[in-house]
């Protein structure tokens, strides 16, 4: 069992014409950090790393490249690209129908709807334990096409989840920053149940490739598991850290306002 290359293609297609897009866009991307636009591009990079070549067509005979898979585009690359300002660039866009488009779905009540951070972690939560624990698992497994299309929402059930919780795009709602960090913590329990659940189990959750012992899946499950449990830890930690950090800089800010209104005394 194979991916169709048309995969490759589609992918490589997809991420090229986004970086290309997004280097154009020199006005545009004045008031994003070089540090952001790096981390846009790096994710960009690590997504073609992940969908494009050998990589996916590894995957879908080894699980536990397939969990990589998993935490990179849903846990990883996701946030990066959120922290590169994509939406902010594209609402300041030189070209009109980028500029447009983003202002009709910035205005569309389903899309303000989907971006709401709880109905962003909803949608995460059910395509973390669907992924892994229905017949969707099996299916990925299974059928190359399936396996893509999994790959296709982890990467949409990343960045709907952690757009409204990381700073650095117009946002159709407020989102206070104790929930932020919250919400972040929160996560972190289902992905690492999800991580050791594979790891301790002692059955096979999926059809293995024809000449795979029994044996030999479920060590492979069993290290997926544990690249989940640990990975996805501190890959957490490092997004809770960041939007501690957003929540204590708007503290400052409200405390410098409040003094500047403070009237002087004598």
């Amino acid at each position: 069992m194979s991916l169709n290359p048309i995969w490759d293609l589609l992918f490589g297609a997809l991420l090229i014409g986004t970086a290309y897009w997004y280097l154009t866009e020199g006005e545009a991307r004045r008031d994003v950090s070089k540090i952001r636009q790096g981390l846009f591009i790096f994710g960009l990079s690590l997504s073609f790393a992940l969908l494009v070549g050998p990589v996916p067509h590894m995957a879908i005979r080894i699980f536990w490249v397939h969990m990589i898979q998993h935490i990179g585009l849903m846990m990883l690359i996701s946030p990066l690209l959120v922290l590169g300002s994509p939406i902010k660039v594209a609402v300041n866009s030189k070209r009109h129908g980028v500029r447009n488009f983003v202002s009709a779905l910035g205005k569309n009540q389903f899309v303000r709807v989907l971006f709401r951070p709880q109905i962003g972690f909803s949608i995460f939560l059910v395509v973390l334990i669907g992924t892994h624990f229905s017949p969707l698992a099996n299916l990925g497994m299974t059928n190359p096409n399936a396996h893509c299309l999994e790959l296709i929402l982890f990467l949409l059930g990343g960045f709907i989840y952690y757009y409204p919780v990381i700073e650095g795009n117009p946002q159709p709602h407020f989102v206070p920053y104790s929930l932020r960090v919250i919400s972040l913590f929160a996560m972190m329990l289902p992905e690492t149940m999800v991580g050791f659940f594979l790891y301790s189990g002692n059955r096979v959750l999926h059809s293995l490739p024809k000449g795979t012992s029994m044996q030999m899946g479920l060590a492979d499950q069993h290290q997926g598991g544990a690249i989940m449990w640990a990975m996805g830890m501190l890959i957490d930690t490092i997004w809770i850290v960041l939007a501690a950090k957003d929540w204590f800089a708007n503290e400052q800010l409200l405390a410098e306002a409040d003094d500047e209104q403070s009237p002087t005394t004598t």
